[in-house]
């Protein structure tokens, strides 16, 4: 089946659902209450959901559960409007070294922030957080806010925010997990929690592993390398009063993989196989102090300290002499204090600020790189009346590398009817350039000897000199204009409609312009001896994303709910259009090579953006049989990779990846507290090996799982 008829499928499924659903009576069940239910991210306080003016989803557990989702990208890659990258970032050079990251309205994933309990997760590497770094055994939750967020959470937050809420002590409990599936891919978890008056502690513990898999035989090494995870966290709460709350979190994570992979060091030179191992050390320290001192004004404070350490080292198989170390570490310290105060009964104020310091060591750079920033931000929400709620922000970014920055922020709900709701917000976002942007001095031995320069680390007169010395064969003209980064600016533009058209049904649009100026995208600036590009970062004047994201979420019946949901995205660098709009822009046809001029229609927007993403997704409940499980439907049109005859923009058939559906299925078994689930991810076996390589085709697996609960009456810590 055709992409475009698959797209046509799923958009009459949607039309069928929104007509068919006011016909059925209203109920309350499961599915209903998770509806309405509480959400911090949006706001840094506690709000239903239904009352944040801003574009936010929660993802429950029990969604994760039924998805049979085990990593963070598995779960992400269903929601509407997000799309898991694999491999490197869009502005990074080098696809499939450094995990998956995800897109939100079309930003790449150096614009999302990815947060635990509201501290960030670092290690950026190409800009990208992995996501298969995250269990989700332990998650109660996933909050994810669409469009800039900078005035609350600062410059990595521009194009939005995923927070992963980890479980509470809740009872006295132990409960175990254990998964298998397709290329020994298995993955096991423990957890237990202990419940007191006073104090509760939550631990968990998940071992992650797989034997790798090549989907290529022709091409020898694999496309993801064998791999053992580990992942280790705990919670502490220890409530002395009703006023005084204690919270100690951390959090160890390692990873360990196998390398094997093909080079060649020149074009005369015959191949050769480099072998070694990759490893990954992260630890968290999170503790938090709360302080109620009375029902109007809390305090909170908040410490955190995050290492990421990344250590490669190859050898050539045939003598295992020396050939590559590659060493990436991060430390990132920070204290924040926040005050949440209600005033004069319609006005909620929360006021706060902090210092940050990140301290960076590797052997990509030249020497040891730091940074600091101080900041403050204040909101004030402001509910008018019933119908109308009013907040506006600020925060203030000074940091110590670049000037100071203000990034403001407005959203308004109103409350149209019982069952309309509109939602506007207008916000300013920052991203300074990061250090790879800035000082990356980086040769990829393992991936054809490609060379990264930062725009800081390398001058038109260097490359000149390096020509002279044969280092290098060919220099571009786009070289000539690498300069200072200038930090990235967004304003985006939310609204977003809900209607309620009963307790079982809700229906929402989200509509969403975000303009970049200042873009930082990288360009190949030369070519090395063994015909490998060369690297580095370059501004783009200006760019945007644009778009709308419809959503819906009927509950059919007592057992069954259906979600779904369409992205249609328009992306463009506003000085392509400037030149196709004055007919200066051309392009050569690829079968004739005939040179024509470039029309709008032709040209495809940023690379790595589809048009067109959908999903359908039908959880099965039936608590008194034990019977539950999930069928979800995943649509992506296809996407612009390379520009290959050389105007510098994606618009001939050959620059694109295809489109594709992926269907995924679990079914459920409960028998008192044992758990038995079955499930089969991406049962049309879909693989694409040179633009998605880590996708593996089918992948059936089973899983067991088993919780002892000792049942007492509950205490709320």
């Amino acid at each position: 089946m055709q992409p475009v008829l698959n797209m046509k499928y799923c958009i009459a499924l949607l039309t069928v659902y929104f007509f068919c659903s006011s016909v059925f009576s209203q109920m309350d069940t499961v599915f209903v209450k998770q509806l309405d239910a509480v959400i911090v991210t949006a706001t840094r306080s506690e709000r239903k959901l239904s009352n944040v003016a801003v574009p936010a989803q929660l993802i429950s557990d029990k969604i994760i559960q039924q998805s049979g989702s085990v990593r963070l990208n598995d779960i992400l890659q269903e929601q509407t409007g997000l799309f898991i990258t694999s491999g490197s970032s869009s502005n990074s050079p080098g696809g499939g070294a450094f995990g998956n990251g995800v897109q939100i309205q079309g930003l790449s994933p150096d614009y999302t922030m990815i947060l635990i309990d509201g501290e960030p997760v670092i290690g950026r590497e190409g800009g990208v957080i992995d996501l298969a770094r995250i269990a989700v055994g332990d998650i109660k939750g996933i909050e994810i806010v669409k469009g800039p967020s900078s005035s609350l959470y600062g410059s990595e937050a521009m194009g939005g925010v995923v927070n992963i809420i980890t479980q509470q002590p809740q009872s006295d409990r132990i409960s175990t997990c254990f998964r298998y599936g397709r290329f020994s891919m298995a993955d096991a978890n423990l957890a237990a929690s202990v419940k007191k008056k006073k104090w509760g502690l939550q631990v968990f513990g998940n071992r992650n592993s797989s034997n790798g898999f090549d989907p290529d035989k022709s091409i020898s090494g694999y496309a993801v390398d064998p791999f053992v995870n580990y992942t280790m966290q705990s919670k502490l709460i220890f409530q002395p009063t009703n006023k005084t709350k204690l919270i100690v979190s951390g959090r160890y994570y390692g990873s360990t993989q196998d390398n094997f992979y093909p080079v060649t060091d020149s074009i005369a030179s015959p191949a050769f196989h480099v072998a070694g191992h990759s490893r990954i050390r992260e630890i968290n320290l999170n503790p938090v102090f709360v302080q109620q001192f009375n029902q109007d004004i809390r305090s909170t404070l908040r410490l955190y300290f995050s290492r990421y350490h990344y250590e490669q080292g190859l050898h050539r198989e045939t003598d295992r002499s020396f050939y590559y170390y590659d060493l990436f570490q991060q430390d990132y310290l920070r204290a924040e204090d926040q005050t949440d105060w209600k005033w004069q009964r319609k006005n909620s104020l929360n006021a706060g600020g902090g210092i940050a310091a990140d301290i960076l060591n590797t052997t990509r750079y030249k020497g040891k790189k730091s940074d600091v920033i101080r900041y403050l931000f204040l909101q004030n929400e402001w509910r008018a009346n019933e119908q109308l709620t009013v907040i506006g922000g600020a925060r203030y970014d000074n940091n110590s590398a670049y000037q100071a920055r203000l990034s403001p922020k407005i959203a308004l709900s109103y409350k149209a009817t019982g069952k309309l709701r509109i939602n506007a917000s207008y916000g300013s976002g920052f991203k300074a350039p990061d250090f790879r942007q800035q000082y990356l001095n980086f040769t990829n031995d393992a991936a054809g000897g490609y060379l990264i320069y930062g725009a800081s680390e390398i001058t038109i007169q260097q490359l000149l000199q390096q020509q002279q010395q044969g280092l290098i064969t060919a220099i571009l003209p786009v070289a000539y204009h690498v300069t200072r980064l200038k930090p990235e600016i967004s304003k985006g533009l939310n609204v977003e409609f809900h209607f309620d058209v009963n307790k079982r049904l809700n229906i929402s649009a989200n509509i969403f312009r975000n303009d970049i100026n200042n873009l930082i995208q990288y360009e190949i600036i030369a070519y090395r001896s063994n015909n490998a590009p060369v690297y580095s970062y370059f501004n783009i004047d200006r760019a945007f994303t644009e778009g709308i994201a419809p959503q819906f979420q009927f509950l059919v019946n007592k057992k069954i709910l259906i979600q779904g949901g369409y992205q249609y995205l328009i992306t463009a660098d506003k000085e392509v259009l400037k030149e196709i709009k004055e007919g200066i822009l051309y392009a050569r046809k690829l079968n004739s090579n005939q040179v024509y001029k470039i029309k709008r229609s032709d040209y495809a927007g940023l690379p790595n953006r589809s048009a067109h993403m959908a999903n359908l997704k039908l959880f099965y409940d039936d608590e008194p049989s034990g019977w539950s499980g999930s069928f979800r439907a995943v649509y992506r049109s296809r996407w612009g990779t390379t520009d290959k005859d050389g105007n510098g923009i994606i618009n001939r058939s050959d620059e694109f990846a295809p489109g594709y559906l992926q269907l995924n299925i679990s079914v459920i078994k409960k028998i008192k507290t044992l758990r038995i689930q079955a499930g089969i991810d991406n049962l049309l076996n879909y693989r694409d090996t040179v633009n998605l390589p880590d996708q593996p085709g089918i992948q059936p697996y089973i899983s067991i799982s088993y919780s002892l609960i000792k049942k007492h009456k509950q205490n709320q810590l």
